[in-house]
């Protein structure tokens, strides 16, 4: 017998925590994995949880309103990159350990655990767009949970869970007493998906012990790091904070790579020295951030659902420094254009990379939007190479590299995919009437290009002088 305190839709209550009858039962059912088990949004967070289940030993029904990405699903297609995805989808699916569906009244009805894995992106004003949760939350809200746990998985603004989630869902069902729901923010990057799903520790966020306990014992069946418990609001915000850490850090090294360009010194060779300190961690510097957390969860973080944003100097400040990087790696090539008495306007230009990322084909967000689409609109000539994504931002797709190179006064790498990696620095110079490389991820050496003859610029070097 426990004694406990939790707080439901603003009320303190204090009683005697004693495992019922039925929650005890989901708990056996979980531990031996009998429990059945629902993913709502089959993303790129959604639809590696629910194989992580799979592998784990539970049966999985995916739901997701998207007729197209189901059909690719049911058709054993991975919709995405991702490393083991694609052998994942075709085996579960063989086995019939892993299903979808548009009927979500199904898919509850069949399910003992509800992970909900919908998308939070922000509006053009950088304000939450919570609509995808809201609306999730109100079909849930008009079935029976009774005797089910339910798992927010989404981002979600400071208190969203208490002031959006919970009324919504105990508009017709009793929480705690009926059934149970953490919040457990995600933590896994498209890449490393399947990898740091289970070696990534994980936060739960409890309303009350019953639902903190058997969230627990879920994630305990395939997390092999540590799980931390802790309130609501405390795992609300951890992984927004999480990311703009990570944020601001870039923004950082951005800065000091600019700085690096005013004195004529090479960031790379800064960045060797100062990491030499045992408390110093420079991040490198690049075309700025992409992808679905990075841009977005600090507004997250600052934009709470109901009342004012909050005013931060230093992340907002960040958040300015990382979203003008694409322009300044277009003003270095014109400024290696110009050494050439060449007008970008009139020049042409290859992008190689449109993810966000390296080896995945994740375009969110991607730098590569506003460096092709700022320099379409100044009248260049963009040609796009990413082995990864069909995705060209509106420049023209190249379907063999090189023969872009050969057309091209400047090649500007934005995504360092291995497959770019592979490229032979000699080869392009011979390619390139008067090469101009702008290596925004630092994948080739420098000194290497230079000896070439190449023009080598990067975000944190602006050539020689």
């Amino acid at each position: 017998m426990i004694f406990c305190t939790y707080n439901i839709l603003g009320c303190k209550i204090s009683r005697k925590f004693i495992m019922s009858d039925v929650s005890e039962s989901l708990h056996k059912r979980i531990i031996n994995k009998d429990a059945k088990i629902c993913v709502i949004g089959l993303g790129q967070v959604g639809l590696p949880t629910a194989l992580t289940f799979c592998d784990a030993g539970f049966d999985v029904i995916g739901n997701d309103i998207d007729e197209n990405l189901l059909a690719t699903l049911n058709s054993k297609k991975s919709p995405f990159e991702e490393p083991n995805l694609q052998n994942s989808l075709e085996n579960f699916t063989d086995k019939k350990k892993f299903q979808t569906t548009s009927n979500i009244e199904k898919a509850v009805e069949n399910s003992d655990v509800l992970i909900i894995c919908v998308a939070t992106p922000i509006t053009e004003n950088v304000r939450p767009d919570l609509s995808a949760l809201e609306k999730v939350c109100k079909s849930l809200s008009e079935l029976s949970l009774e005797d089910k746990l339910i798992i927010i998985e989404s981002s979600i603004p400071p208190r969203t869970f208490e002031d959006l989630v919970l009324p919504l869902l105990n508009k017709k069902n009793d929480l705690v007493t009926k059934h149970w729901i953490a919040f457990v923010p995600e933590r896994l990057a498209p890449g490393q998906a399947f990898s740091e799903i289970r070696t990534t520790p994980r936060v739960i966020g409890k309303i009350d012990e019953k639902s903190g306990l058997l969230a627990k014992a879920l994630y305990e069946q395939f997390v092999d790091s540590e799980i931390l418990v802790t309130s609501i609001k405390v795992a609300e915000i951890s992984k927004l904070v999480e990311n703009t850490f990570r944020d601001v850090n870039v923004a950082f090294a951005n800065e000091v790579g600019l700085i690096c360009e005013n004195y004529g010194i090479d960031f790379a060779e800064l960045l060797r020295v100062c990491n030499s300190h045992p408390r110093v961690k420079l991040l490198n510097p690049g075309p700025g951030v992409g992808g679905p957390c990075l841009p977005k969860d600090p507004y997250l973080l600052l934009n709470p659902r109901v009342g004012k944003p909050i005013e931060s100097k230093i992340i907002h400040q960040a958040r300015r420094i990382n979203d003008n990087m694409p322009s300044h790696v277009i003003e270095l090539a014109k400024k290696a254009l110009k050494q050439q008495n060449k007008d970008i306007t009139k020049s042409t230009i290859t992008v190689l990379g449109v993810s966000y990322k390296a080896n995945i084909s994740d375009t969110r967000l991607s730098p590569s939007e506003k460096i092709i689409s700022q320099l379409v609109k100044k009248g260049c000539k963009v040609y796009v190479f990413d082995p990864k994504t069909k995705e060209n931002f509106g420049g023209e797709t190249a379907m063999d590299v090189w023969d872009a190179i050969r057309k091209s006064d400047v090649l500007i790498i934005v995504t360092d995919h291995e497959e770019f990696k592979q490229l032979e620095l000699k080869k392009i110079k011979d390619s390139m009437e008067q090469p101009i490389i702008v290596d925004t991820r630092r994948i080739f050496d420098r000194k290497e290009a230079e000896n070439l003859g190449i023009n080598y610029l990067a975000v944190g070097y602006r050539g020689k002088l």
